[in-house]
């Protein structure tokens, strides 16, 4: 009898207690909201693998491979030249390195057997991401050696020939996703460079396990007219649809309790994404969600990862976990970024007062001799808006380590920079043009030291003049 008058009382005052707080509630539209939020955080948790297949479906957007990194889908397309101002597929695109690129579905190919040539030291990375931008792997000089290999690209639990690898192969690579995006990257010290680095460049290849001891030449290109074109867009509610295919084809088990929510508004059903599903609510829902989603993505990334002397250090890259928004963020701003190991990427929009930079100022950076990378370093200026190259009367985009014979030393070994628009009186510092109007810097660390890893090592500040 106790416990049944404890039970009521308690019933009473939660039921009292839900009625109060009800009656402070201001009256909204449930299904609207249950739609804006789930639609926020499906854009969120989809950025990801809707940034990959925006510049797959741009990328493989031709009938053959080209010169400028297009090429259809399972097949390789290569530059042949240094990026600029006219390669808009990505923003932040460097300027330091030719590409390979290929986008693959292991669905379709089945086993692909990734080539390396010997490269004389010259620095490279072939760069594996899945179609959630997650590292898949990187093979460098490190693991690969200076006379070149074979290695195996594989669905996960892919069996083989008894679990046996393959004759000729060196390793087995696996990717949790069908979808992989393919980067190479060969670097070149500069235009005098370019020929030599060209026939590096050239002995990256890839082919399916069948192929397996054919001969194969280097890539047939077909010369394109200009660079990448700008990633195509979804419009309105298709941005859903997308997202949909992508998780649909590339399903991730861990990730279910968060993927699952999202049936409510129509991703993840037996069926594919379709708007006509939907009710006018939800639809506005969603809609309000595509407004808000990209711009609280660039809000979080101004103030992504952790600070080094006014640059942010986006560790982080290619090795996201659950972050989500982190993954969002980096994808929106810099495309197939490389884990923290192989290239760090610190990057900042201000100047050491917090301001933000501007083509009417003029700054100086000063990079110390002890600069905090194995391979080479470089600074590249972009946009603040888009992140695309400016063009500029010098054609200099960025200042790298590996271009000296372009640099002018301090007797200390240090590098000093001017970042600014109209070209500087001082002959003897380094120009790096910025654009008439705000801009954004992005530092390249390839092959980062430990003490720039573990966030030790001050970098440079950007001081206004």
């Amino acid at each position: 009898m106790k416990k049944a008058i404890i039970s009521t009382l308690i019933a009473t005052s939660l039921l009292s207690s839900t009625a109060v707080f009800a009656a402070e509630l201001t009256p909204i539209n449930p299904q609207e909201e249950l739609a804006y939020n789930l639609g926020l955080q499906a854009f969120i948790y989809g950025a990801g693998p809707l940034t990959v297949a925006q510049v797959r479906q741009t990328s493989t957007n031709v009938n053959m491979p080209m010169d400028n990194g297009m090429a259809p889908m399972n097949m390789m397309g290569k530059t042949v030249s240094l990026a600029g101002p006219d390669d808009k597929i990505v923003p932040t695109v460097n300027n330091d390195t030719l590409y390979s690129q290929s986008h693959i579905n292991l669905n379709q190919t089945g086993p692909m057997v990734i080539e390396i040539p010997p490269t004389n030291s010259r620095y490279f990375i072939v760069q594996l991401l899945d179609d959630y931008s997650e590292a898949v792997g990187n093979l460098i000089e490190e693991n690969v050696g200076k006379n070149g290999g074979k290695f195996l690209l594989v669905n996960k639990g892919w069996k083989g020939d008894n679990g046996k690898i393959p004759d000729g192969i060196d390793a087995i690579i696996e990717s949790r996703t069908p979808f992989v995006w393919y980067i190479q990257r060969t670097g070149v010290a500069g235009d005098k460079d370019l020929k030599a680095a060209l026939k590096t460049h050239d002995g990256f290849i890839n082919y399916p396990l069948s192929e397996l001891g054919l001969q194969h030449k280097s890539v047939k290109l077909t010369h394109a007219k200009g660079g990448i074109p700008p990633m195509t867009r979804p419009q309105g509610l298709d941005w859903y649809k997308l997202i949909d295919k992508e998780l649909r084809n590339n399903p991730i088990p861990a990730d279910a309790s968060i993927v699952d929510q999202f049936k409510y508004i129509d991703i993840g059903r037996d069926k594919p994404f379709d708007s006509d599903n939907l009710t006018v609510d939800q639809k506005k829902g969603l809609m309000r969600a595509l407004n808000a989603a990209p711009q609280i993505i660039e809000y979080a990334g101004r103030n992504l990862g952790t600070k080094n002397n006014g640059w942010s250090m986006m560790f982080k890259g290619g090795k996201y976990g659950h972050d989500f928004l982190s993954r969002a963020s980096i994808n929106f701003r810099a495309a197939g970024l490389n884990t923290k190991e192989r290239a760090l990427y610190p990057n900042r929009y201000t100047d050491e007062d917090g301001q933000q930079l501007s083509g009417k100022n003029q700054y100086r950076m000063t990079m110390s001799a002890d600069a905090p990378a194995k391979a080479f370093w470089s600074l590249t200026m972009y946009d603040a808006k888009h992140l695309f190259m400016v063009p500029n009367s010098i054609n200099r985009y960025s200042i790298s380590s590996s271009r000296k014979d372009e640099l002018t030393y301090n007797k200390d070994g240090s590098l000093t920079m001017c970042i600014q628009h109209d070209k500087p009186l001082d002959a003897q510092c380094n120009w790096l043009p910025a654009p008439e109007d705000d801009f954004y810097l992005h530092m390249r660390l390839y092959e980062p030291t430990q003490a720039v890893l573990d966030n030790t090592y001050q970098l440079p500040q950007v001081i206004k003049q």
